[in-house]
Formats: structure tokens, sequence, C-alpha cells
């Protein structure tokens, strides 16, 4: 799609592109001071989320459970074109960016073996994917280390290695084992929380309810499936952490739809057991129960009297002119 055939994509775009001064250095040490052209990420995504507030950039499956749905704005630009100065593709945390230019052999600020690397502006792909991996899985270059020192990641050219969307040495786009490997741990631990947190505010709720005589009955005709349905999402629990545990990912993997609809199962039979306890609970007591002793009769004497003595008409007093 053309920006001229939406007006607000194109305001987006031109209210985010850029031009600054960048540093480069050359093979021999010296610098050299090159212009380039780019586009701010944190402006070119508020200006789309303005365009999602209006829902012109939500899909078919946006509020779709099993689907996730990646928006990807890929950019077409005659000139060199960049994101935030030095990136072909950036994720975002609710988008990816992709910019496209006509350059086919492009002097990166990169260098490896004394040589400058040359990056093809025109096939976007290999950054397009390791954007759409972090976006997707968090997956990030492996040159990229956390530094205790200072608090924050550091890069570490010698772990840039492989032939995979993430390393800069190499065109190779596909993911490697290891890659694809923590991509499926990533989504196991994240089900698996989902899972725990939705089962323990499901306990939380069934935790708080108000017990008595009358619940108890009914309590008792659901318990038996309830417990059913808590042991079952425990099982898949221990089993994906065992399959995990034994590198067994593929598998672990499969049994993530499981343990979504087995733990909504139990969260809604607890909603649902909860609905049938409420009615019981604003029901009201029409019988009053009395305790009779022998403190009673001598507390209604005195009650009577303290009444009898507040409330009694008093005399009138005559009245003298």
């Amino acid at each position: 799609m053309a920006l001229s055939e939406d007006s607000a994509l194109a305001m987006g775009f031109s209210v985010a592109r850029r031009a600054a001064a960048v540093p480069l250095l050359l093979v021999n040490g010296t610098y050299r001071k090159t212009v380039r052209s780019y586009l701010d990420s944190v402006i070119l995504q508020n200006q789309l989320q303005r365009l999602n507030d209006h829902g012109s950039l939500k899909g078919s499956h946006a509020h779709s459970r099993s689907t996730l749905e990646v928006p990807i704005f890929w950019f077409l630009h005659g000139e060199p074109l960049l994101v935030d100065k030095h990136y072909q593709a950036k994720a975002l945390s609710d988008m990816v960016i992709v910019v496209q230019s006509e350059p086919s052999s492009w002097e990166s600020h990169l260098q490896c073996n004394g040589r400058s690397l040359l990056w093809d502006l025109r096939r976007p792909i290999k950054a397009a994917l390791a954007a759409v991996s972090e976006h997707l899985a968090g997956l990030l270059p492996l040159h990229l280390v956390y530094s205790h020192a200072h608090e924050t990641a550091i890069e570490d050219w010698i772990w840039s290695v492989g032939c995979n969307p993430f390393s800069i040495t190499s065109q190779g786009w596909q993911l490697s084992q290891f890659q694809s490997d923590t991509i499926a741990r990533s989504y196991i631990i994240t089900a698996l929380e989902e899972s725990t947190q939705l089962v323990n505010s499901a306990i939380r709720c069934l935790a708080v309810e108000r017990t008595s005589e009358k619940t108890f009955r009914i309590f008792h005709s659901e318990e038996r499936e309830l417990i059913n349905k808590y042991n079952y999402v425990v099982s898949l629990w221990r089993r994906i952490s065992t399959m995990t545990g034994e590198l067994r990912y593929v598998d672990a993997m499969r049994l993530l739809y499981t343990l979504e609809d087995a733990s909504k199962g139990f969260a809604d039979k607890v909603n649902a057991t909860i609905a049938l306890l409420h009615p019981i609970h604003c029901t009201r007591e029409r019988n009053v129960h009395v305790v009779f002793d022998m403190t009673t009769i001598p507390a209604f004497l005195i009650v009577l009297g303290v009444l009898y003595i507040v409330l009694k008409p008093s005399r009138p007093k005559p009245k003298i002119n």
C-alpha cells in the first residue's frame, strides 16, 4: 500500500523521519562523518498506536487467544533509510518495523577481518526475521550479554557466531536448533506461569467464600469434580516440567494447549461453584432464635423498668400568673 493511500500512515512516516550525523569508524582507524536518514521508532510507534486506537490496524485475529497477531510495518524508500540510525528492522512492544531501500551494497558501521560489512538494503529479510523472533519469543543475539558491573546489556562480539539471522558476519536467515530451543523454553515458561496464576486466582476466590451449614451440601456435590480438574492441571505441570528437563521441547509444546484448556476449565468450574453458593448467602433468615436461661427474665424486667422511667408521662406543673 502506498503512503498516499493512507494519509494517517503517511503523516506518521513523515513525523518519525529524522536525519543525523553518525561517526563511522573506518578500517584504518580514522573516523568519517556520515549523514543517515532514519525513522525514530518511538515516534513512529506512537503515531501507529493512534491508528490502532481507531481500530484501523486490527486484523481478524486481534482478539483470538490461539493466534498471535504481529503487526509488521514494512516501509519501502528509494534512498538509504534505517530505523534508529543503525537497524534495518526493530522489534517494539506491540509491532515490528522494517525498512527497505534501493542500495544493494551499502557500507554499514560494522567491520570484520579488516573489511567493512556491506548490507543489502533491498532484502532486509534477515533483519526482519530477527526482529520478529525477538518480538515473539524474546530471542536476542548471542553477542548481547548482561554486565553485572555496568548493570546493563553490553556487546561481546566474540559470541557473534553461527549462520542465522542474529549473526552479523553471515548471510544465513534460518534459526539454529539452539535458538529454536530457546523459543520453545520461552513459550513453555510463559504458559506455565499463566496457568499457575489462573489456578491460584481461582483458589483465592474460592477461599474467601463464607461457609455455612446450608452451603456444605452444594459444595460437597461439586467437590469431587473440582479436585479432579485441579489434579489434572497439576499432572500437566509435572509432565511438562519433566519433558522440559529431558530437553523434549517438542513434546512439551504439544501439551501447552491442553494445559491452557485445563486451567481455564478449573477456573470456570470454580466460578460456577461460587455462583451456586451466592443465592444461599443472600437468603434471609426469617426465624429468630432466642435462648432463654436464668438471666433472661431479670434482664427483661430491668429493661422494662428503665423504659418506664424514661417514657412515663410527667405531671403537669401549675402555672402561676
